[in-house]
Parts: structure tokens; sequence; C-alpha cells
């Protein structure tokens, strides 16, 4: 038991240091988290304007997004500004601020009323990313559809590990939008907060990493703004990477 927790130990240290010769401190004494983990507990994602939405009919094949012009492909329809989609049959419908569940549910009443089958469907939300800035190796966006399922750690690996120059003791978690938003601050120098850095990430998720020579940010248990000058350049810089 002991030989395989050193061995998981040594595997993250190697994965966190790179090539790099400089020694860094993997464990330091239990250091609180900044914000509460338990605060970023998933919630359902909702539709907003500009996602892309794919629809799949079992019985009416004809009316799934893939069926466009014969083409075998499917890019989906784009939520317009003003939260809405065209549909055959029913036309323009509000979709923004629902989440998946909810949409599938109210089109099935919908489309039940108009068709003889049972308009059974499948819904996805196609252009989903999470986004990985600040000292990686290679910053960007990791599509959250082809893995549902990715915490902190697996998406600041997935984009080349950390940097000499980033902050181990300082890795934000940002979850919502410019104007409303979470602040969760990861120590991955420390045992507890390292634990909690295995959250799962949920769509629109922004991973920070800091340069090491930032200066601290002293989040609260709610979670706020390290500045909104960082937040609005952060936010700023996504919008980069939302080309579908």
């Amino acid at each position: 038991m002991k030989k395989t927790f050193f061995t998981i130990i040594s595997i993250t240290f190697l994965l966190f240091t790179g090539c790099s010769e400089k020694k860094h401190q993997l464990f330091s004494k239990n250091t609180p988290l900044c914000a509460n983990a338990e605060e970023f507990s998933i919630p359902a994602y909702k539709i907003r304007p500009h996602d892309r939405i794919a629809l799949h009919f079992f019985s009416y094949p004809e009316l799934s997004t893939d069926n466009k012009n014969g083409l075998n492909s499917d890019l989906g329809l784009e939520v317009a500004e003003d939260g809405t989609i065209s549909l055959p049959i029913v036309g323009k419908i509000k979709v923004a601020g629902y989440t998946k569940t909810q949409l599938q549910r109210g089109l099935y009443k919908l489309y039940s009323s108009y068709l003889e089958k049972d308009p059974a469907m499948k819904i996805e939300i196609l252009n989903q990313k999470i986004y990985v800035l600040g000292e990686v190796h290679n910053p960007g966006a990791l599509d959250f559809n082809k893995q549902p399922f990715v915490t902190p750690l697996k998406a600041i690996i997935q984009r080349g590990g950390l940097r000499d120059t980033a902050k181990r003791e300082e890795v934000l978690i940002i979850r919502g939008e410019r104007k409303n938003f979470k602040v969760l601050k990861l120590d991955l120098t420390d045992m507890q907060s390292l634990s909690a850095a295995n959250i799962p990430l949920m769509p629109e998720d922004i991973v920070y990493v800091t340069h090491n020579k930032m200066k601290d940010f002293n989040l609260p248990l709610n979670g706020m703004s390290p500045s909104l000058e960082l937040i609005n350049t952060l936010f700023s810089t996504i919008t980069l990477y939302k080309v579908f």
C-alpha cells in the first residue's frame, strides 16, 4: 500500500515539474481552501445564446439536424442572440435558459401534438468547451463533448502541463459568466486542496494558472473576484476559442 501511494506521488510530481531542474515542494502544511469546493458542485448546464444544439429524432430522422440536405454530418443549430432556434413543424422557440432535460421534455410534449409516432429524441450541445489559460505549455480550449468528465488536473495535463513560471499554490477555477461568477482557488502543493482538485469541471469553466510573480489572491469562503481586470481579460480571451 505504501509503495502504491509513493508511486502515485512520484508520478504527480513528474507531471507538474516536467523537464525542469528547479525544485518544487509538492506538499506543504495543510492550507485551507480560499473558496469552498462544495459551492462548486455541478448544476445542470443551461443553454445559452450561440450554443449549437443537435437534435436526433429516432422515429422521424428527417427532422433531425444531421439530415439537412442529405449531409451525413451534424453542425447543429446555433442558438440566436435572443435565445431561440427555428425547428421544423413547430417553428421558432426559445431554448436559452433551459437544461437539456427540460428542453427535451418540452419538445417531446410539443411535437407529440403534431406527430403520430412517438417523437422520442436525443439532444446534444455540440460546442461546449473548457478553457485552460495562464502558465501552461499550450493554453487553449478542450472539447467538453468528447470527454464529459474532466478534472482541473486532467485539463492542465492535456494542455501540456505547468510551466516553470507557474504558481503551483494558486490555480483558479472560474465558473459562470462575466457578470455572475464564482472562483475556487486550488493549491497543488497541498494534499487537502489537491483532493478538492478532483472536482469535475463543467462547460465554460476557466482553469487559470497564475504566474509565480503575481500577487496572492485572498479569496473569502464564498468566493469572489480576484480582480475585475483579470476576470474581464480572461472572459475576453476565451471568445477567441468559441469559434465552432
